[in-house]
Formats: C-alpha cells, sequence, structure tokens
C-alpha cells in the first residue's frame, strides 16, 4: 500500500491510498466465495467454485464490486493507523482508480481531531427532579380512553357542550374568503378548543338547518399571518348534531380496558405515566449535564464537514420522524416552503452542539481509559443482527466499518453511563 498525504485547511487532510493487486487478492476471493454462495454454479456447491470460474460466470467487474467496500475500509483504517492520524466522524470516499488487474487508488479526506480541553467536568453537579403524577393526570387518561370508546347519536336538538356538530363554514375578511377559509361537513366537538377562541361557543344552541353569522378575532399569534389579530366575519350552518355518550366509570368498564378493577385501572395508568415522566426526566439531566461540560470546555477550530455531516443526518432523522407519522416528507417540504438545504442550515447550531458532544466523549473516554470489551461489541452487533432479515445488510454488520461504528456506539454510552454516576443526583 502506497500512502500519500496533503493537509488541508480546517482541520482537515486527504489521503491519497493505492492498493496493489496483489494486496486486493484476498478480498476479492472472498467476494467471489459470497457470491458463488448466491449463485447457482453447475459441477460446484454454494461457495466452493474457484475464483476463475466465478469470474468466467460472473464477470470480474462483479467481484471487484463486491470486494470494494471491504477493500476501501481495511486499507483506510491501515492508512490512519500507519500516518498515525487522529480522525473524527467517517470520511469522505472519491474513487480515483478502479479495474481489474491494476492498482485500487482512492482519495479519503478525513477531519482531524479538534484540540479539546476539558474543565472539571467532575465538579458539576445537575439534580434529577421527581416523578410526581397528579390525580388530574391520571384521569385526562382515563376521560382520554372514553372518548376513544364514545357512543354517538345523531338528534333532532340544540347543540350543547360536548356534542359533536357537522358544519358548513365560510369565514372572510373585507368580503373576501381567507385561504383555508371555508369547511364542508367539517366536525368539530364543542367545548374542546380546537377551533377559533368563540367559535364553538357560537354552535351552542343551534339546531340543524340553522344557520348564523358572527364575527371573531383571530389570535395575535395566528398560524396564517395574514389574518392573525384580525376581526373576521364567519358564516356556519348546522348540518348535524351528535349526542355523545362516554362509558361510565365502572369496574366493568376497566375489566374491558384490560384491568381487574378502576383502583387497578388507575395504579397502571399512574405507574405508565412515572415511568414516561421518569423517562423525559433522565434525557432532560442528560442534556443539561452535557451542556454544562460543554461550556467549561475549550475547543479549537472545528472542521465544517464535522458540522455539515451531522446537520445531513439530523435532517435524515428528521425525515424519518415524519415517515413514521405517516406523511411524505417531500409534501412536508412543500408545505413548509423549504428544501433540505436550508433545513441543515437551520439545524447548524444543534449540529454543532452535537459534535462538540461527541468530541468531549472521545476525549473522556481517552482520559479515563474506557474501552468497550468484545463481548459487548459482540452482543451490540447480535442484538442490531436479530432486527434485520436482509442477508446483505447482515454481512454489512460484521464488515470492518461498521464494527468500528458499533465499537464508538458502545463506548460513548458507558462514558455517559460514567458521567451520569459522578454528575447527576436525584
Amino acid at each position: 500500500m502506497q500512502i500519500s498525504t496533503k493537509e488541508l485547511n480546517k482541520s482537515q487532510t486527504e489521503l491519497t491510498i493505492e492498493v496493489s493487486a496483489e494486496e486486493a487478492r484476498p478480498f476479492l476471493e472472498k467476494a467471489a466465495v459470497r457470491l458463488s454462495k448466491e449463485t447457482k454454479i453447475e459441477g460446484f456447491r454454494p461457495g466452493r467454485a474457484p475464483y476463475d470460474i466465478v469470474k468466467q460466470k460472473l464477470g470480474e467487474m462483479n467481484i471487484y464490486q463486491e470486494a470494494l467496500d471491504n477493500i476501501i475500509t481495511h486499507f483506510y483504517w491501515q492508512a490512519v493507523e500507519q500516518e498515525k492520524i487522529n480522525t473524527v466522524s467517517q470520511p469522505k470516499i472519491d474513487l480515483e482508480k478502479f479495474a481489474p488487474g491494476n492498482p485500487i487508488i482512492f482519495k479519503a479526506t478525513v477531519a482531524l481531531m479538534p484540540k479539546i480541553k476539558l474543565g472539571n467536568y467532575k465538579s458539576i453537579k445537575v439534580k434529577k427532579n421527581k416523578a410526581e403524577v397528579e390525580t388530574a393526570e391520571v384521569d385526562k387518561v382515563i376521560k382520554d380512553i372514553r372518548k376513544m370508546q364514545v357512543k354517538e347519536i345523531l338528534e333532532d336538538k340544540p347543540a350543547e357542550k360536548d356534542d359533536r356538530v357537522e358544519v358548513d363554514f365560510t369565514v372572510s375578511l373585507d368580503k373576501v374568503v381567507i385561504e383555508d377559509g371555508t369547511g364542508k361537513k367539517y366536525p368539530v366537538v364543542i367545548g374542546e378548543g380546537f377551533m377559533v377562541p368563540g367559535f364553538e361557543d357560537q354552535l351552542i344552541g343551534m339546531k340543524k338547518d340553522e344557520e348564523k353569522s358572527f364575527q371573531l378575532k383571530f389570535p395575535e399569534k395566528y398560524q396564517n399571518s395574514m389574518v392573525a389579530g384580525k376581526l373576521c366575519d364567519f358564516k356556519v350552518k348546522m348540518l348535524n348534531v351528535y349526542k355523545r355518550e362516554l362509558p361510565e366509570v365502572t369496574d366493568e368498564w376497566a375489566k374491558s380496558v384490560g384491568a381487574e378493577n378502576i383502583q387497578n385501572l388507575k395504579s397502571k395508568i399512574k405507574k405508565n405515566l412515572e415511568d414516561e415522566k421518569k423517562f423525559h426526566e433522565e434525557q432532560r439531566a442528560e442534556i443539561e449535564m452535557l451542556k454544562k461540560i460543554i461550556e467549561q470546555t475549550e475547543f479549537s477550530d472545528i472542521p465544517d464537514v464535522l458540522v455539515e455531516n451531522e446537520a445531513h443526518r439530523m435532517v435524515h432523522e428528521f425525515a424519518d420522524s415524519i415517515s413514521q407519522q405517516g406523511l411524505n416528507f417531500d409534501d412536508y417540504l412543500k408545505n413548509i416552503n423549504k428544501d433540505k438545504k436550508q433545513l441543515e442550515e437551520e439545524f447548524r447550531p444543534k449540529a454543532l452542539e452535537r459534535v462538540k458532544t461527541s468530541l468531549i466523549i472521545k476525549e473522556i473516554a481517552e482520559q479515563e481509559n474506557i474501552l468497550p470489551k468484545d463481548k459487548e461489541i459482540e452482543e451490540e452487533l447480535k442484538r442490531i443482527e436479530s432486527q434485520i432479515d436482509s442477508e446483505e445488510a447482515k454481512r454489512n454488520i460484521r464488515s470492518d466499518g461498521y464494527k468500528q461504528y458499533v465499537t464508538t456506539i458502545v463506548r460513548n454510552r458507558k462514558v455517559i453511563e460514567m458521567l451520569k454516576s459522578l454528575i447527576i443526583r436525584e
């Protein structure tokens, strides 16, 4: 392997790495074995076909493609170790030369570890609040469960509080209907407060087919700035009135939702709420702890690539959370009139904070000699494997690069637990 280095600005280095055909050969042979397990080759058991037969059957370029990731990962880390480069984050890889029978040449742009000076983080103290649950919180959950089992009866009567009604409405400003200012057969539960303040009160007493006009002032901080703080004209027609009957709070009803009785249901709800509050309080205290450590730490120049990569990762995490809610991320971006680059720019301050946190954790791990054990890494790999069905993904999990990633995760977890034991108090 031949290595040349070039210093770049903002704590970055470019490595040009040349891997000879002889050095790449063991990786190609392993790749050929993997491919022969997945492709039927006459006269040979899966995984037993010689390299030249696999090459003839599938083409040598396919073998090279299969081996490429492992070759780059192996020789990149070997180069980093040989050159004694203290890197942070994954490298940016550019393939320069890649053809069967020739050396493989690639460039790796790596961000160097900024120099940091830790303060006396062991003197920091963070108090964790108690997870207390009020009776009203339990009662609200019970009410919400009852709402999910509500029975609605269509009645010919004036609308009252807690009824569900269906209405047609228009909202106008200066005799012009505002954006999203119409609703057809729009459902409203009177008293839930989801509409413009005062709107639901105006529905009380209205009967089927009755029409009504009135004026309401929109809140000063309403999301539609065109009508925020403005007095608008409303026209409403009552279409239907449904009386809502919630199940009575009895022991029999409690059994129908999986409890022994009402008291047992309240105990379960309280326990769940306490667990949820404890979880959120753990997160809050951990964030406060890390912020205090950041405040007393001195940092040299932080490479832009670290912040950019973290902001990019945050956008992907945000996109996943949007998708989990059943929404299309591209549609969401259109609705807020932004693109991914704009989101990344908005996330930069938080991304910088996350980068600083990771640098601090790495520094503390080195100072305190906190290293994950082989058993801990293997347990984490098996845990990840158990959640994946794809054989290709499982192979990637066992690659050198992914093992390095998992090692970092386990190490960071151990550092955080050590810090929490020192800093956070009940």
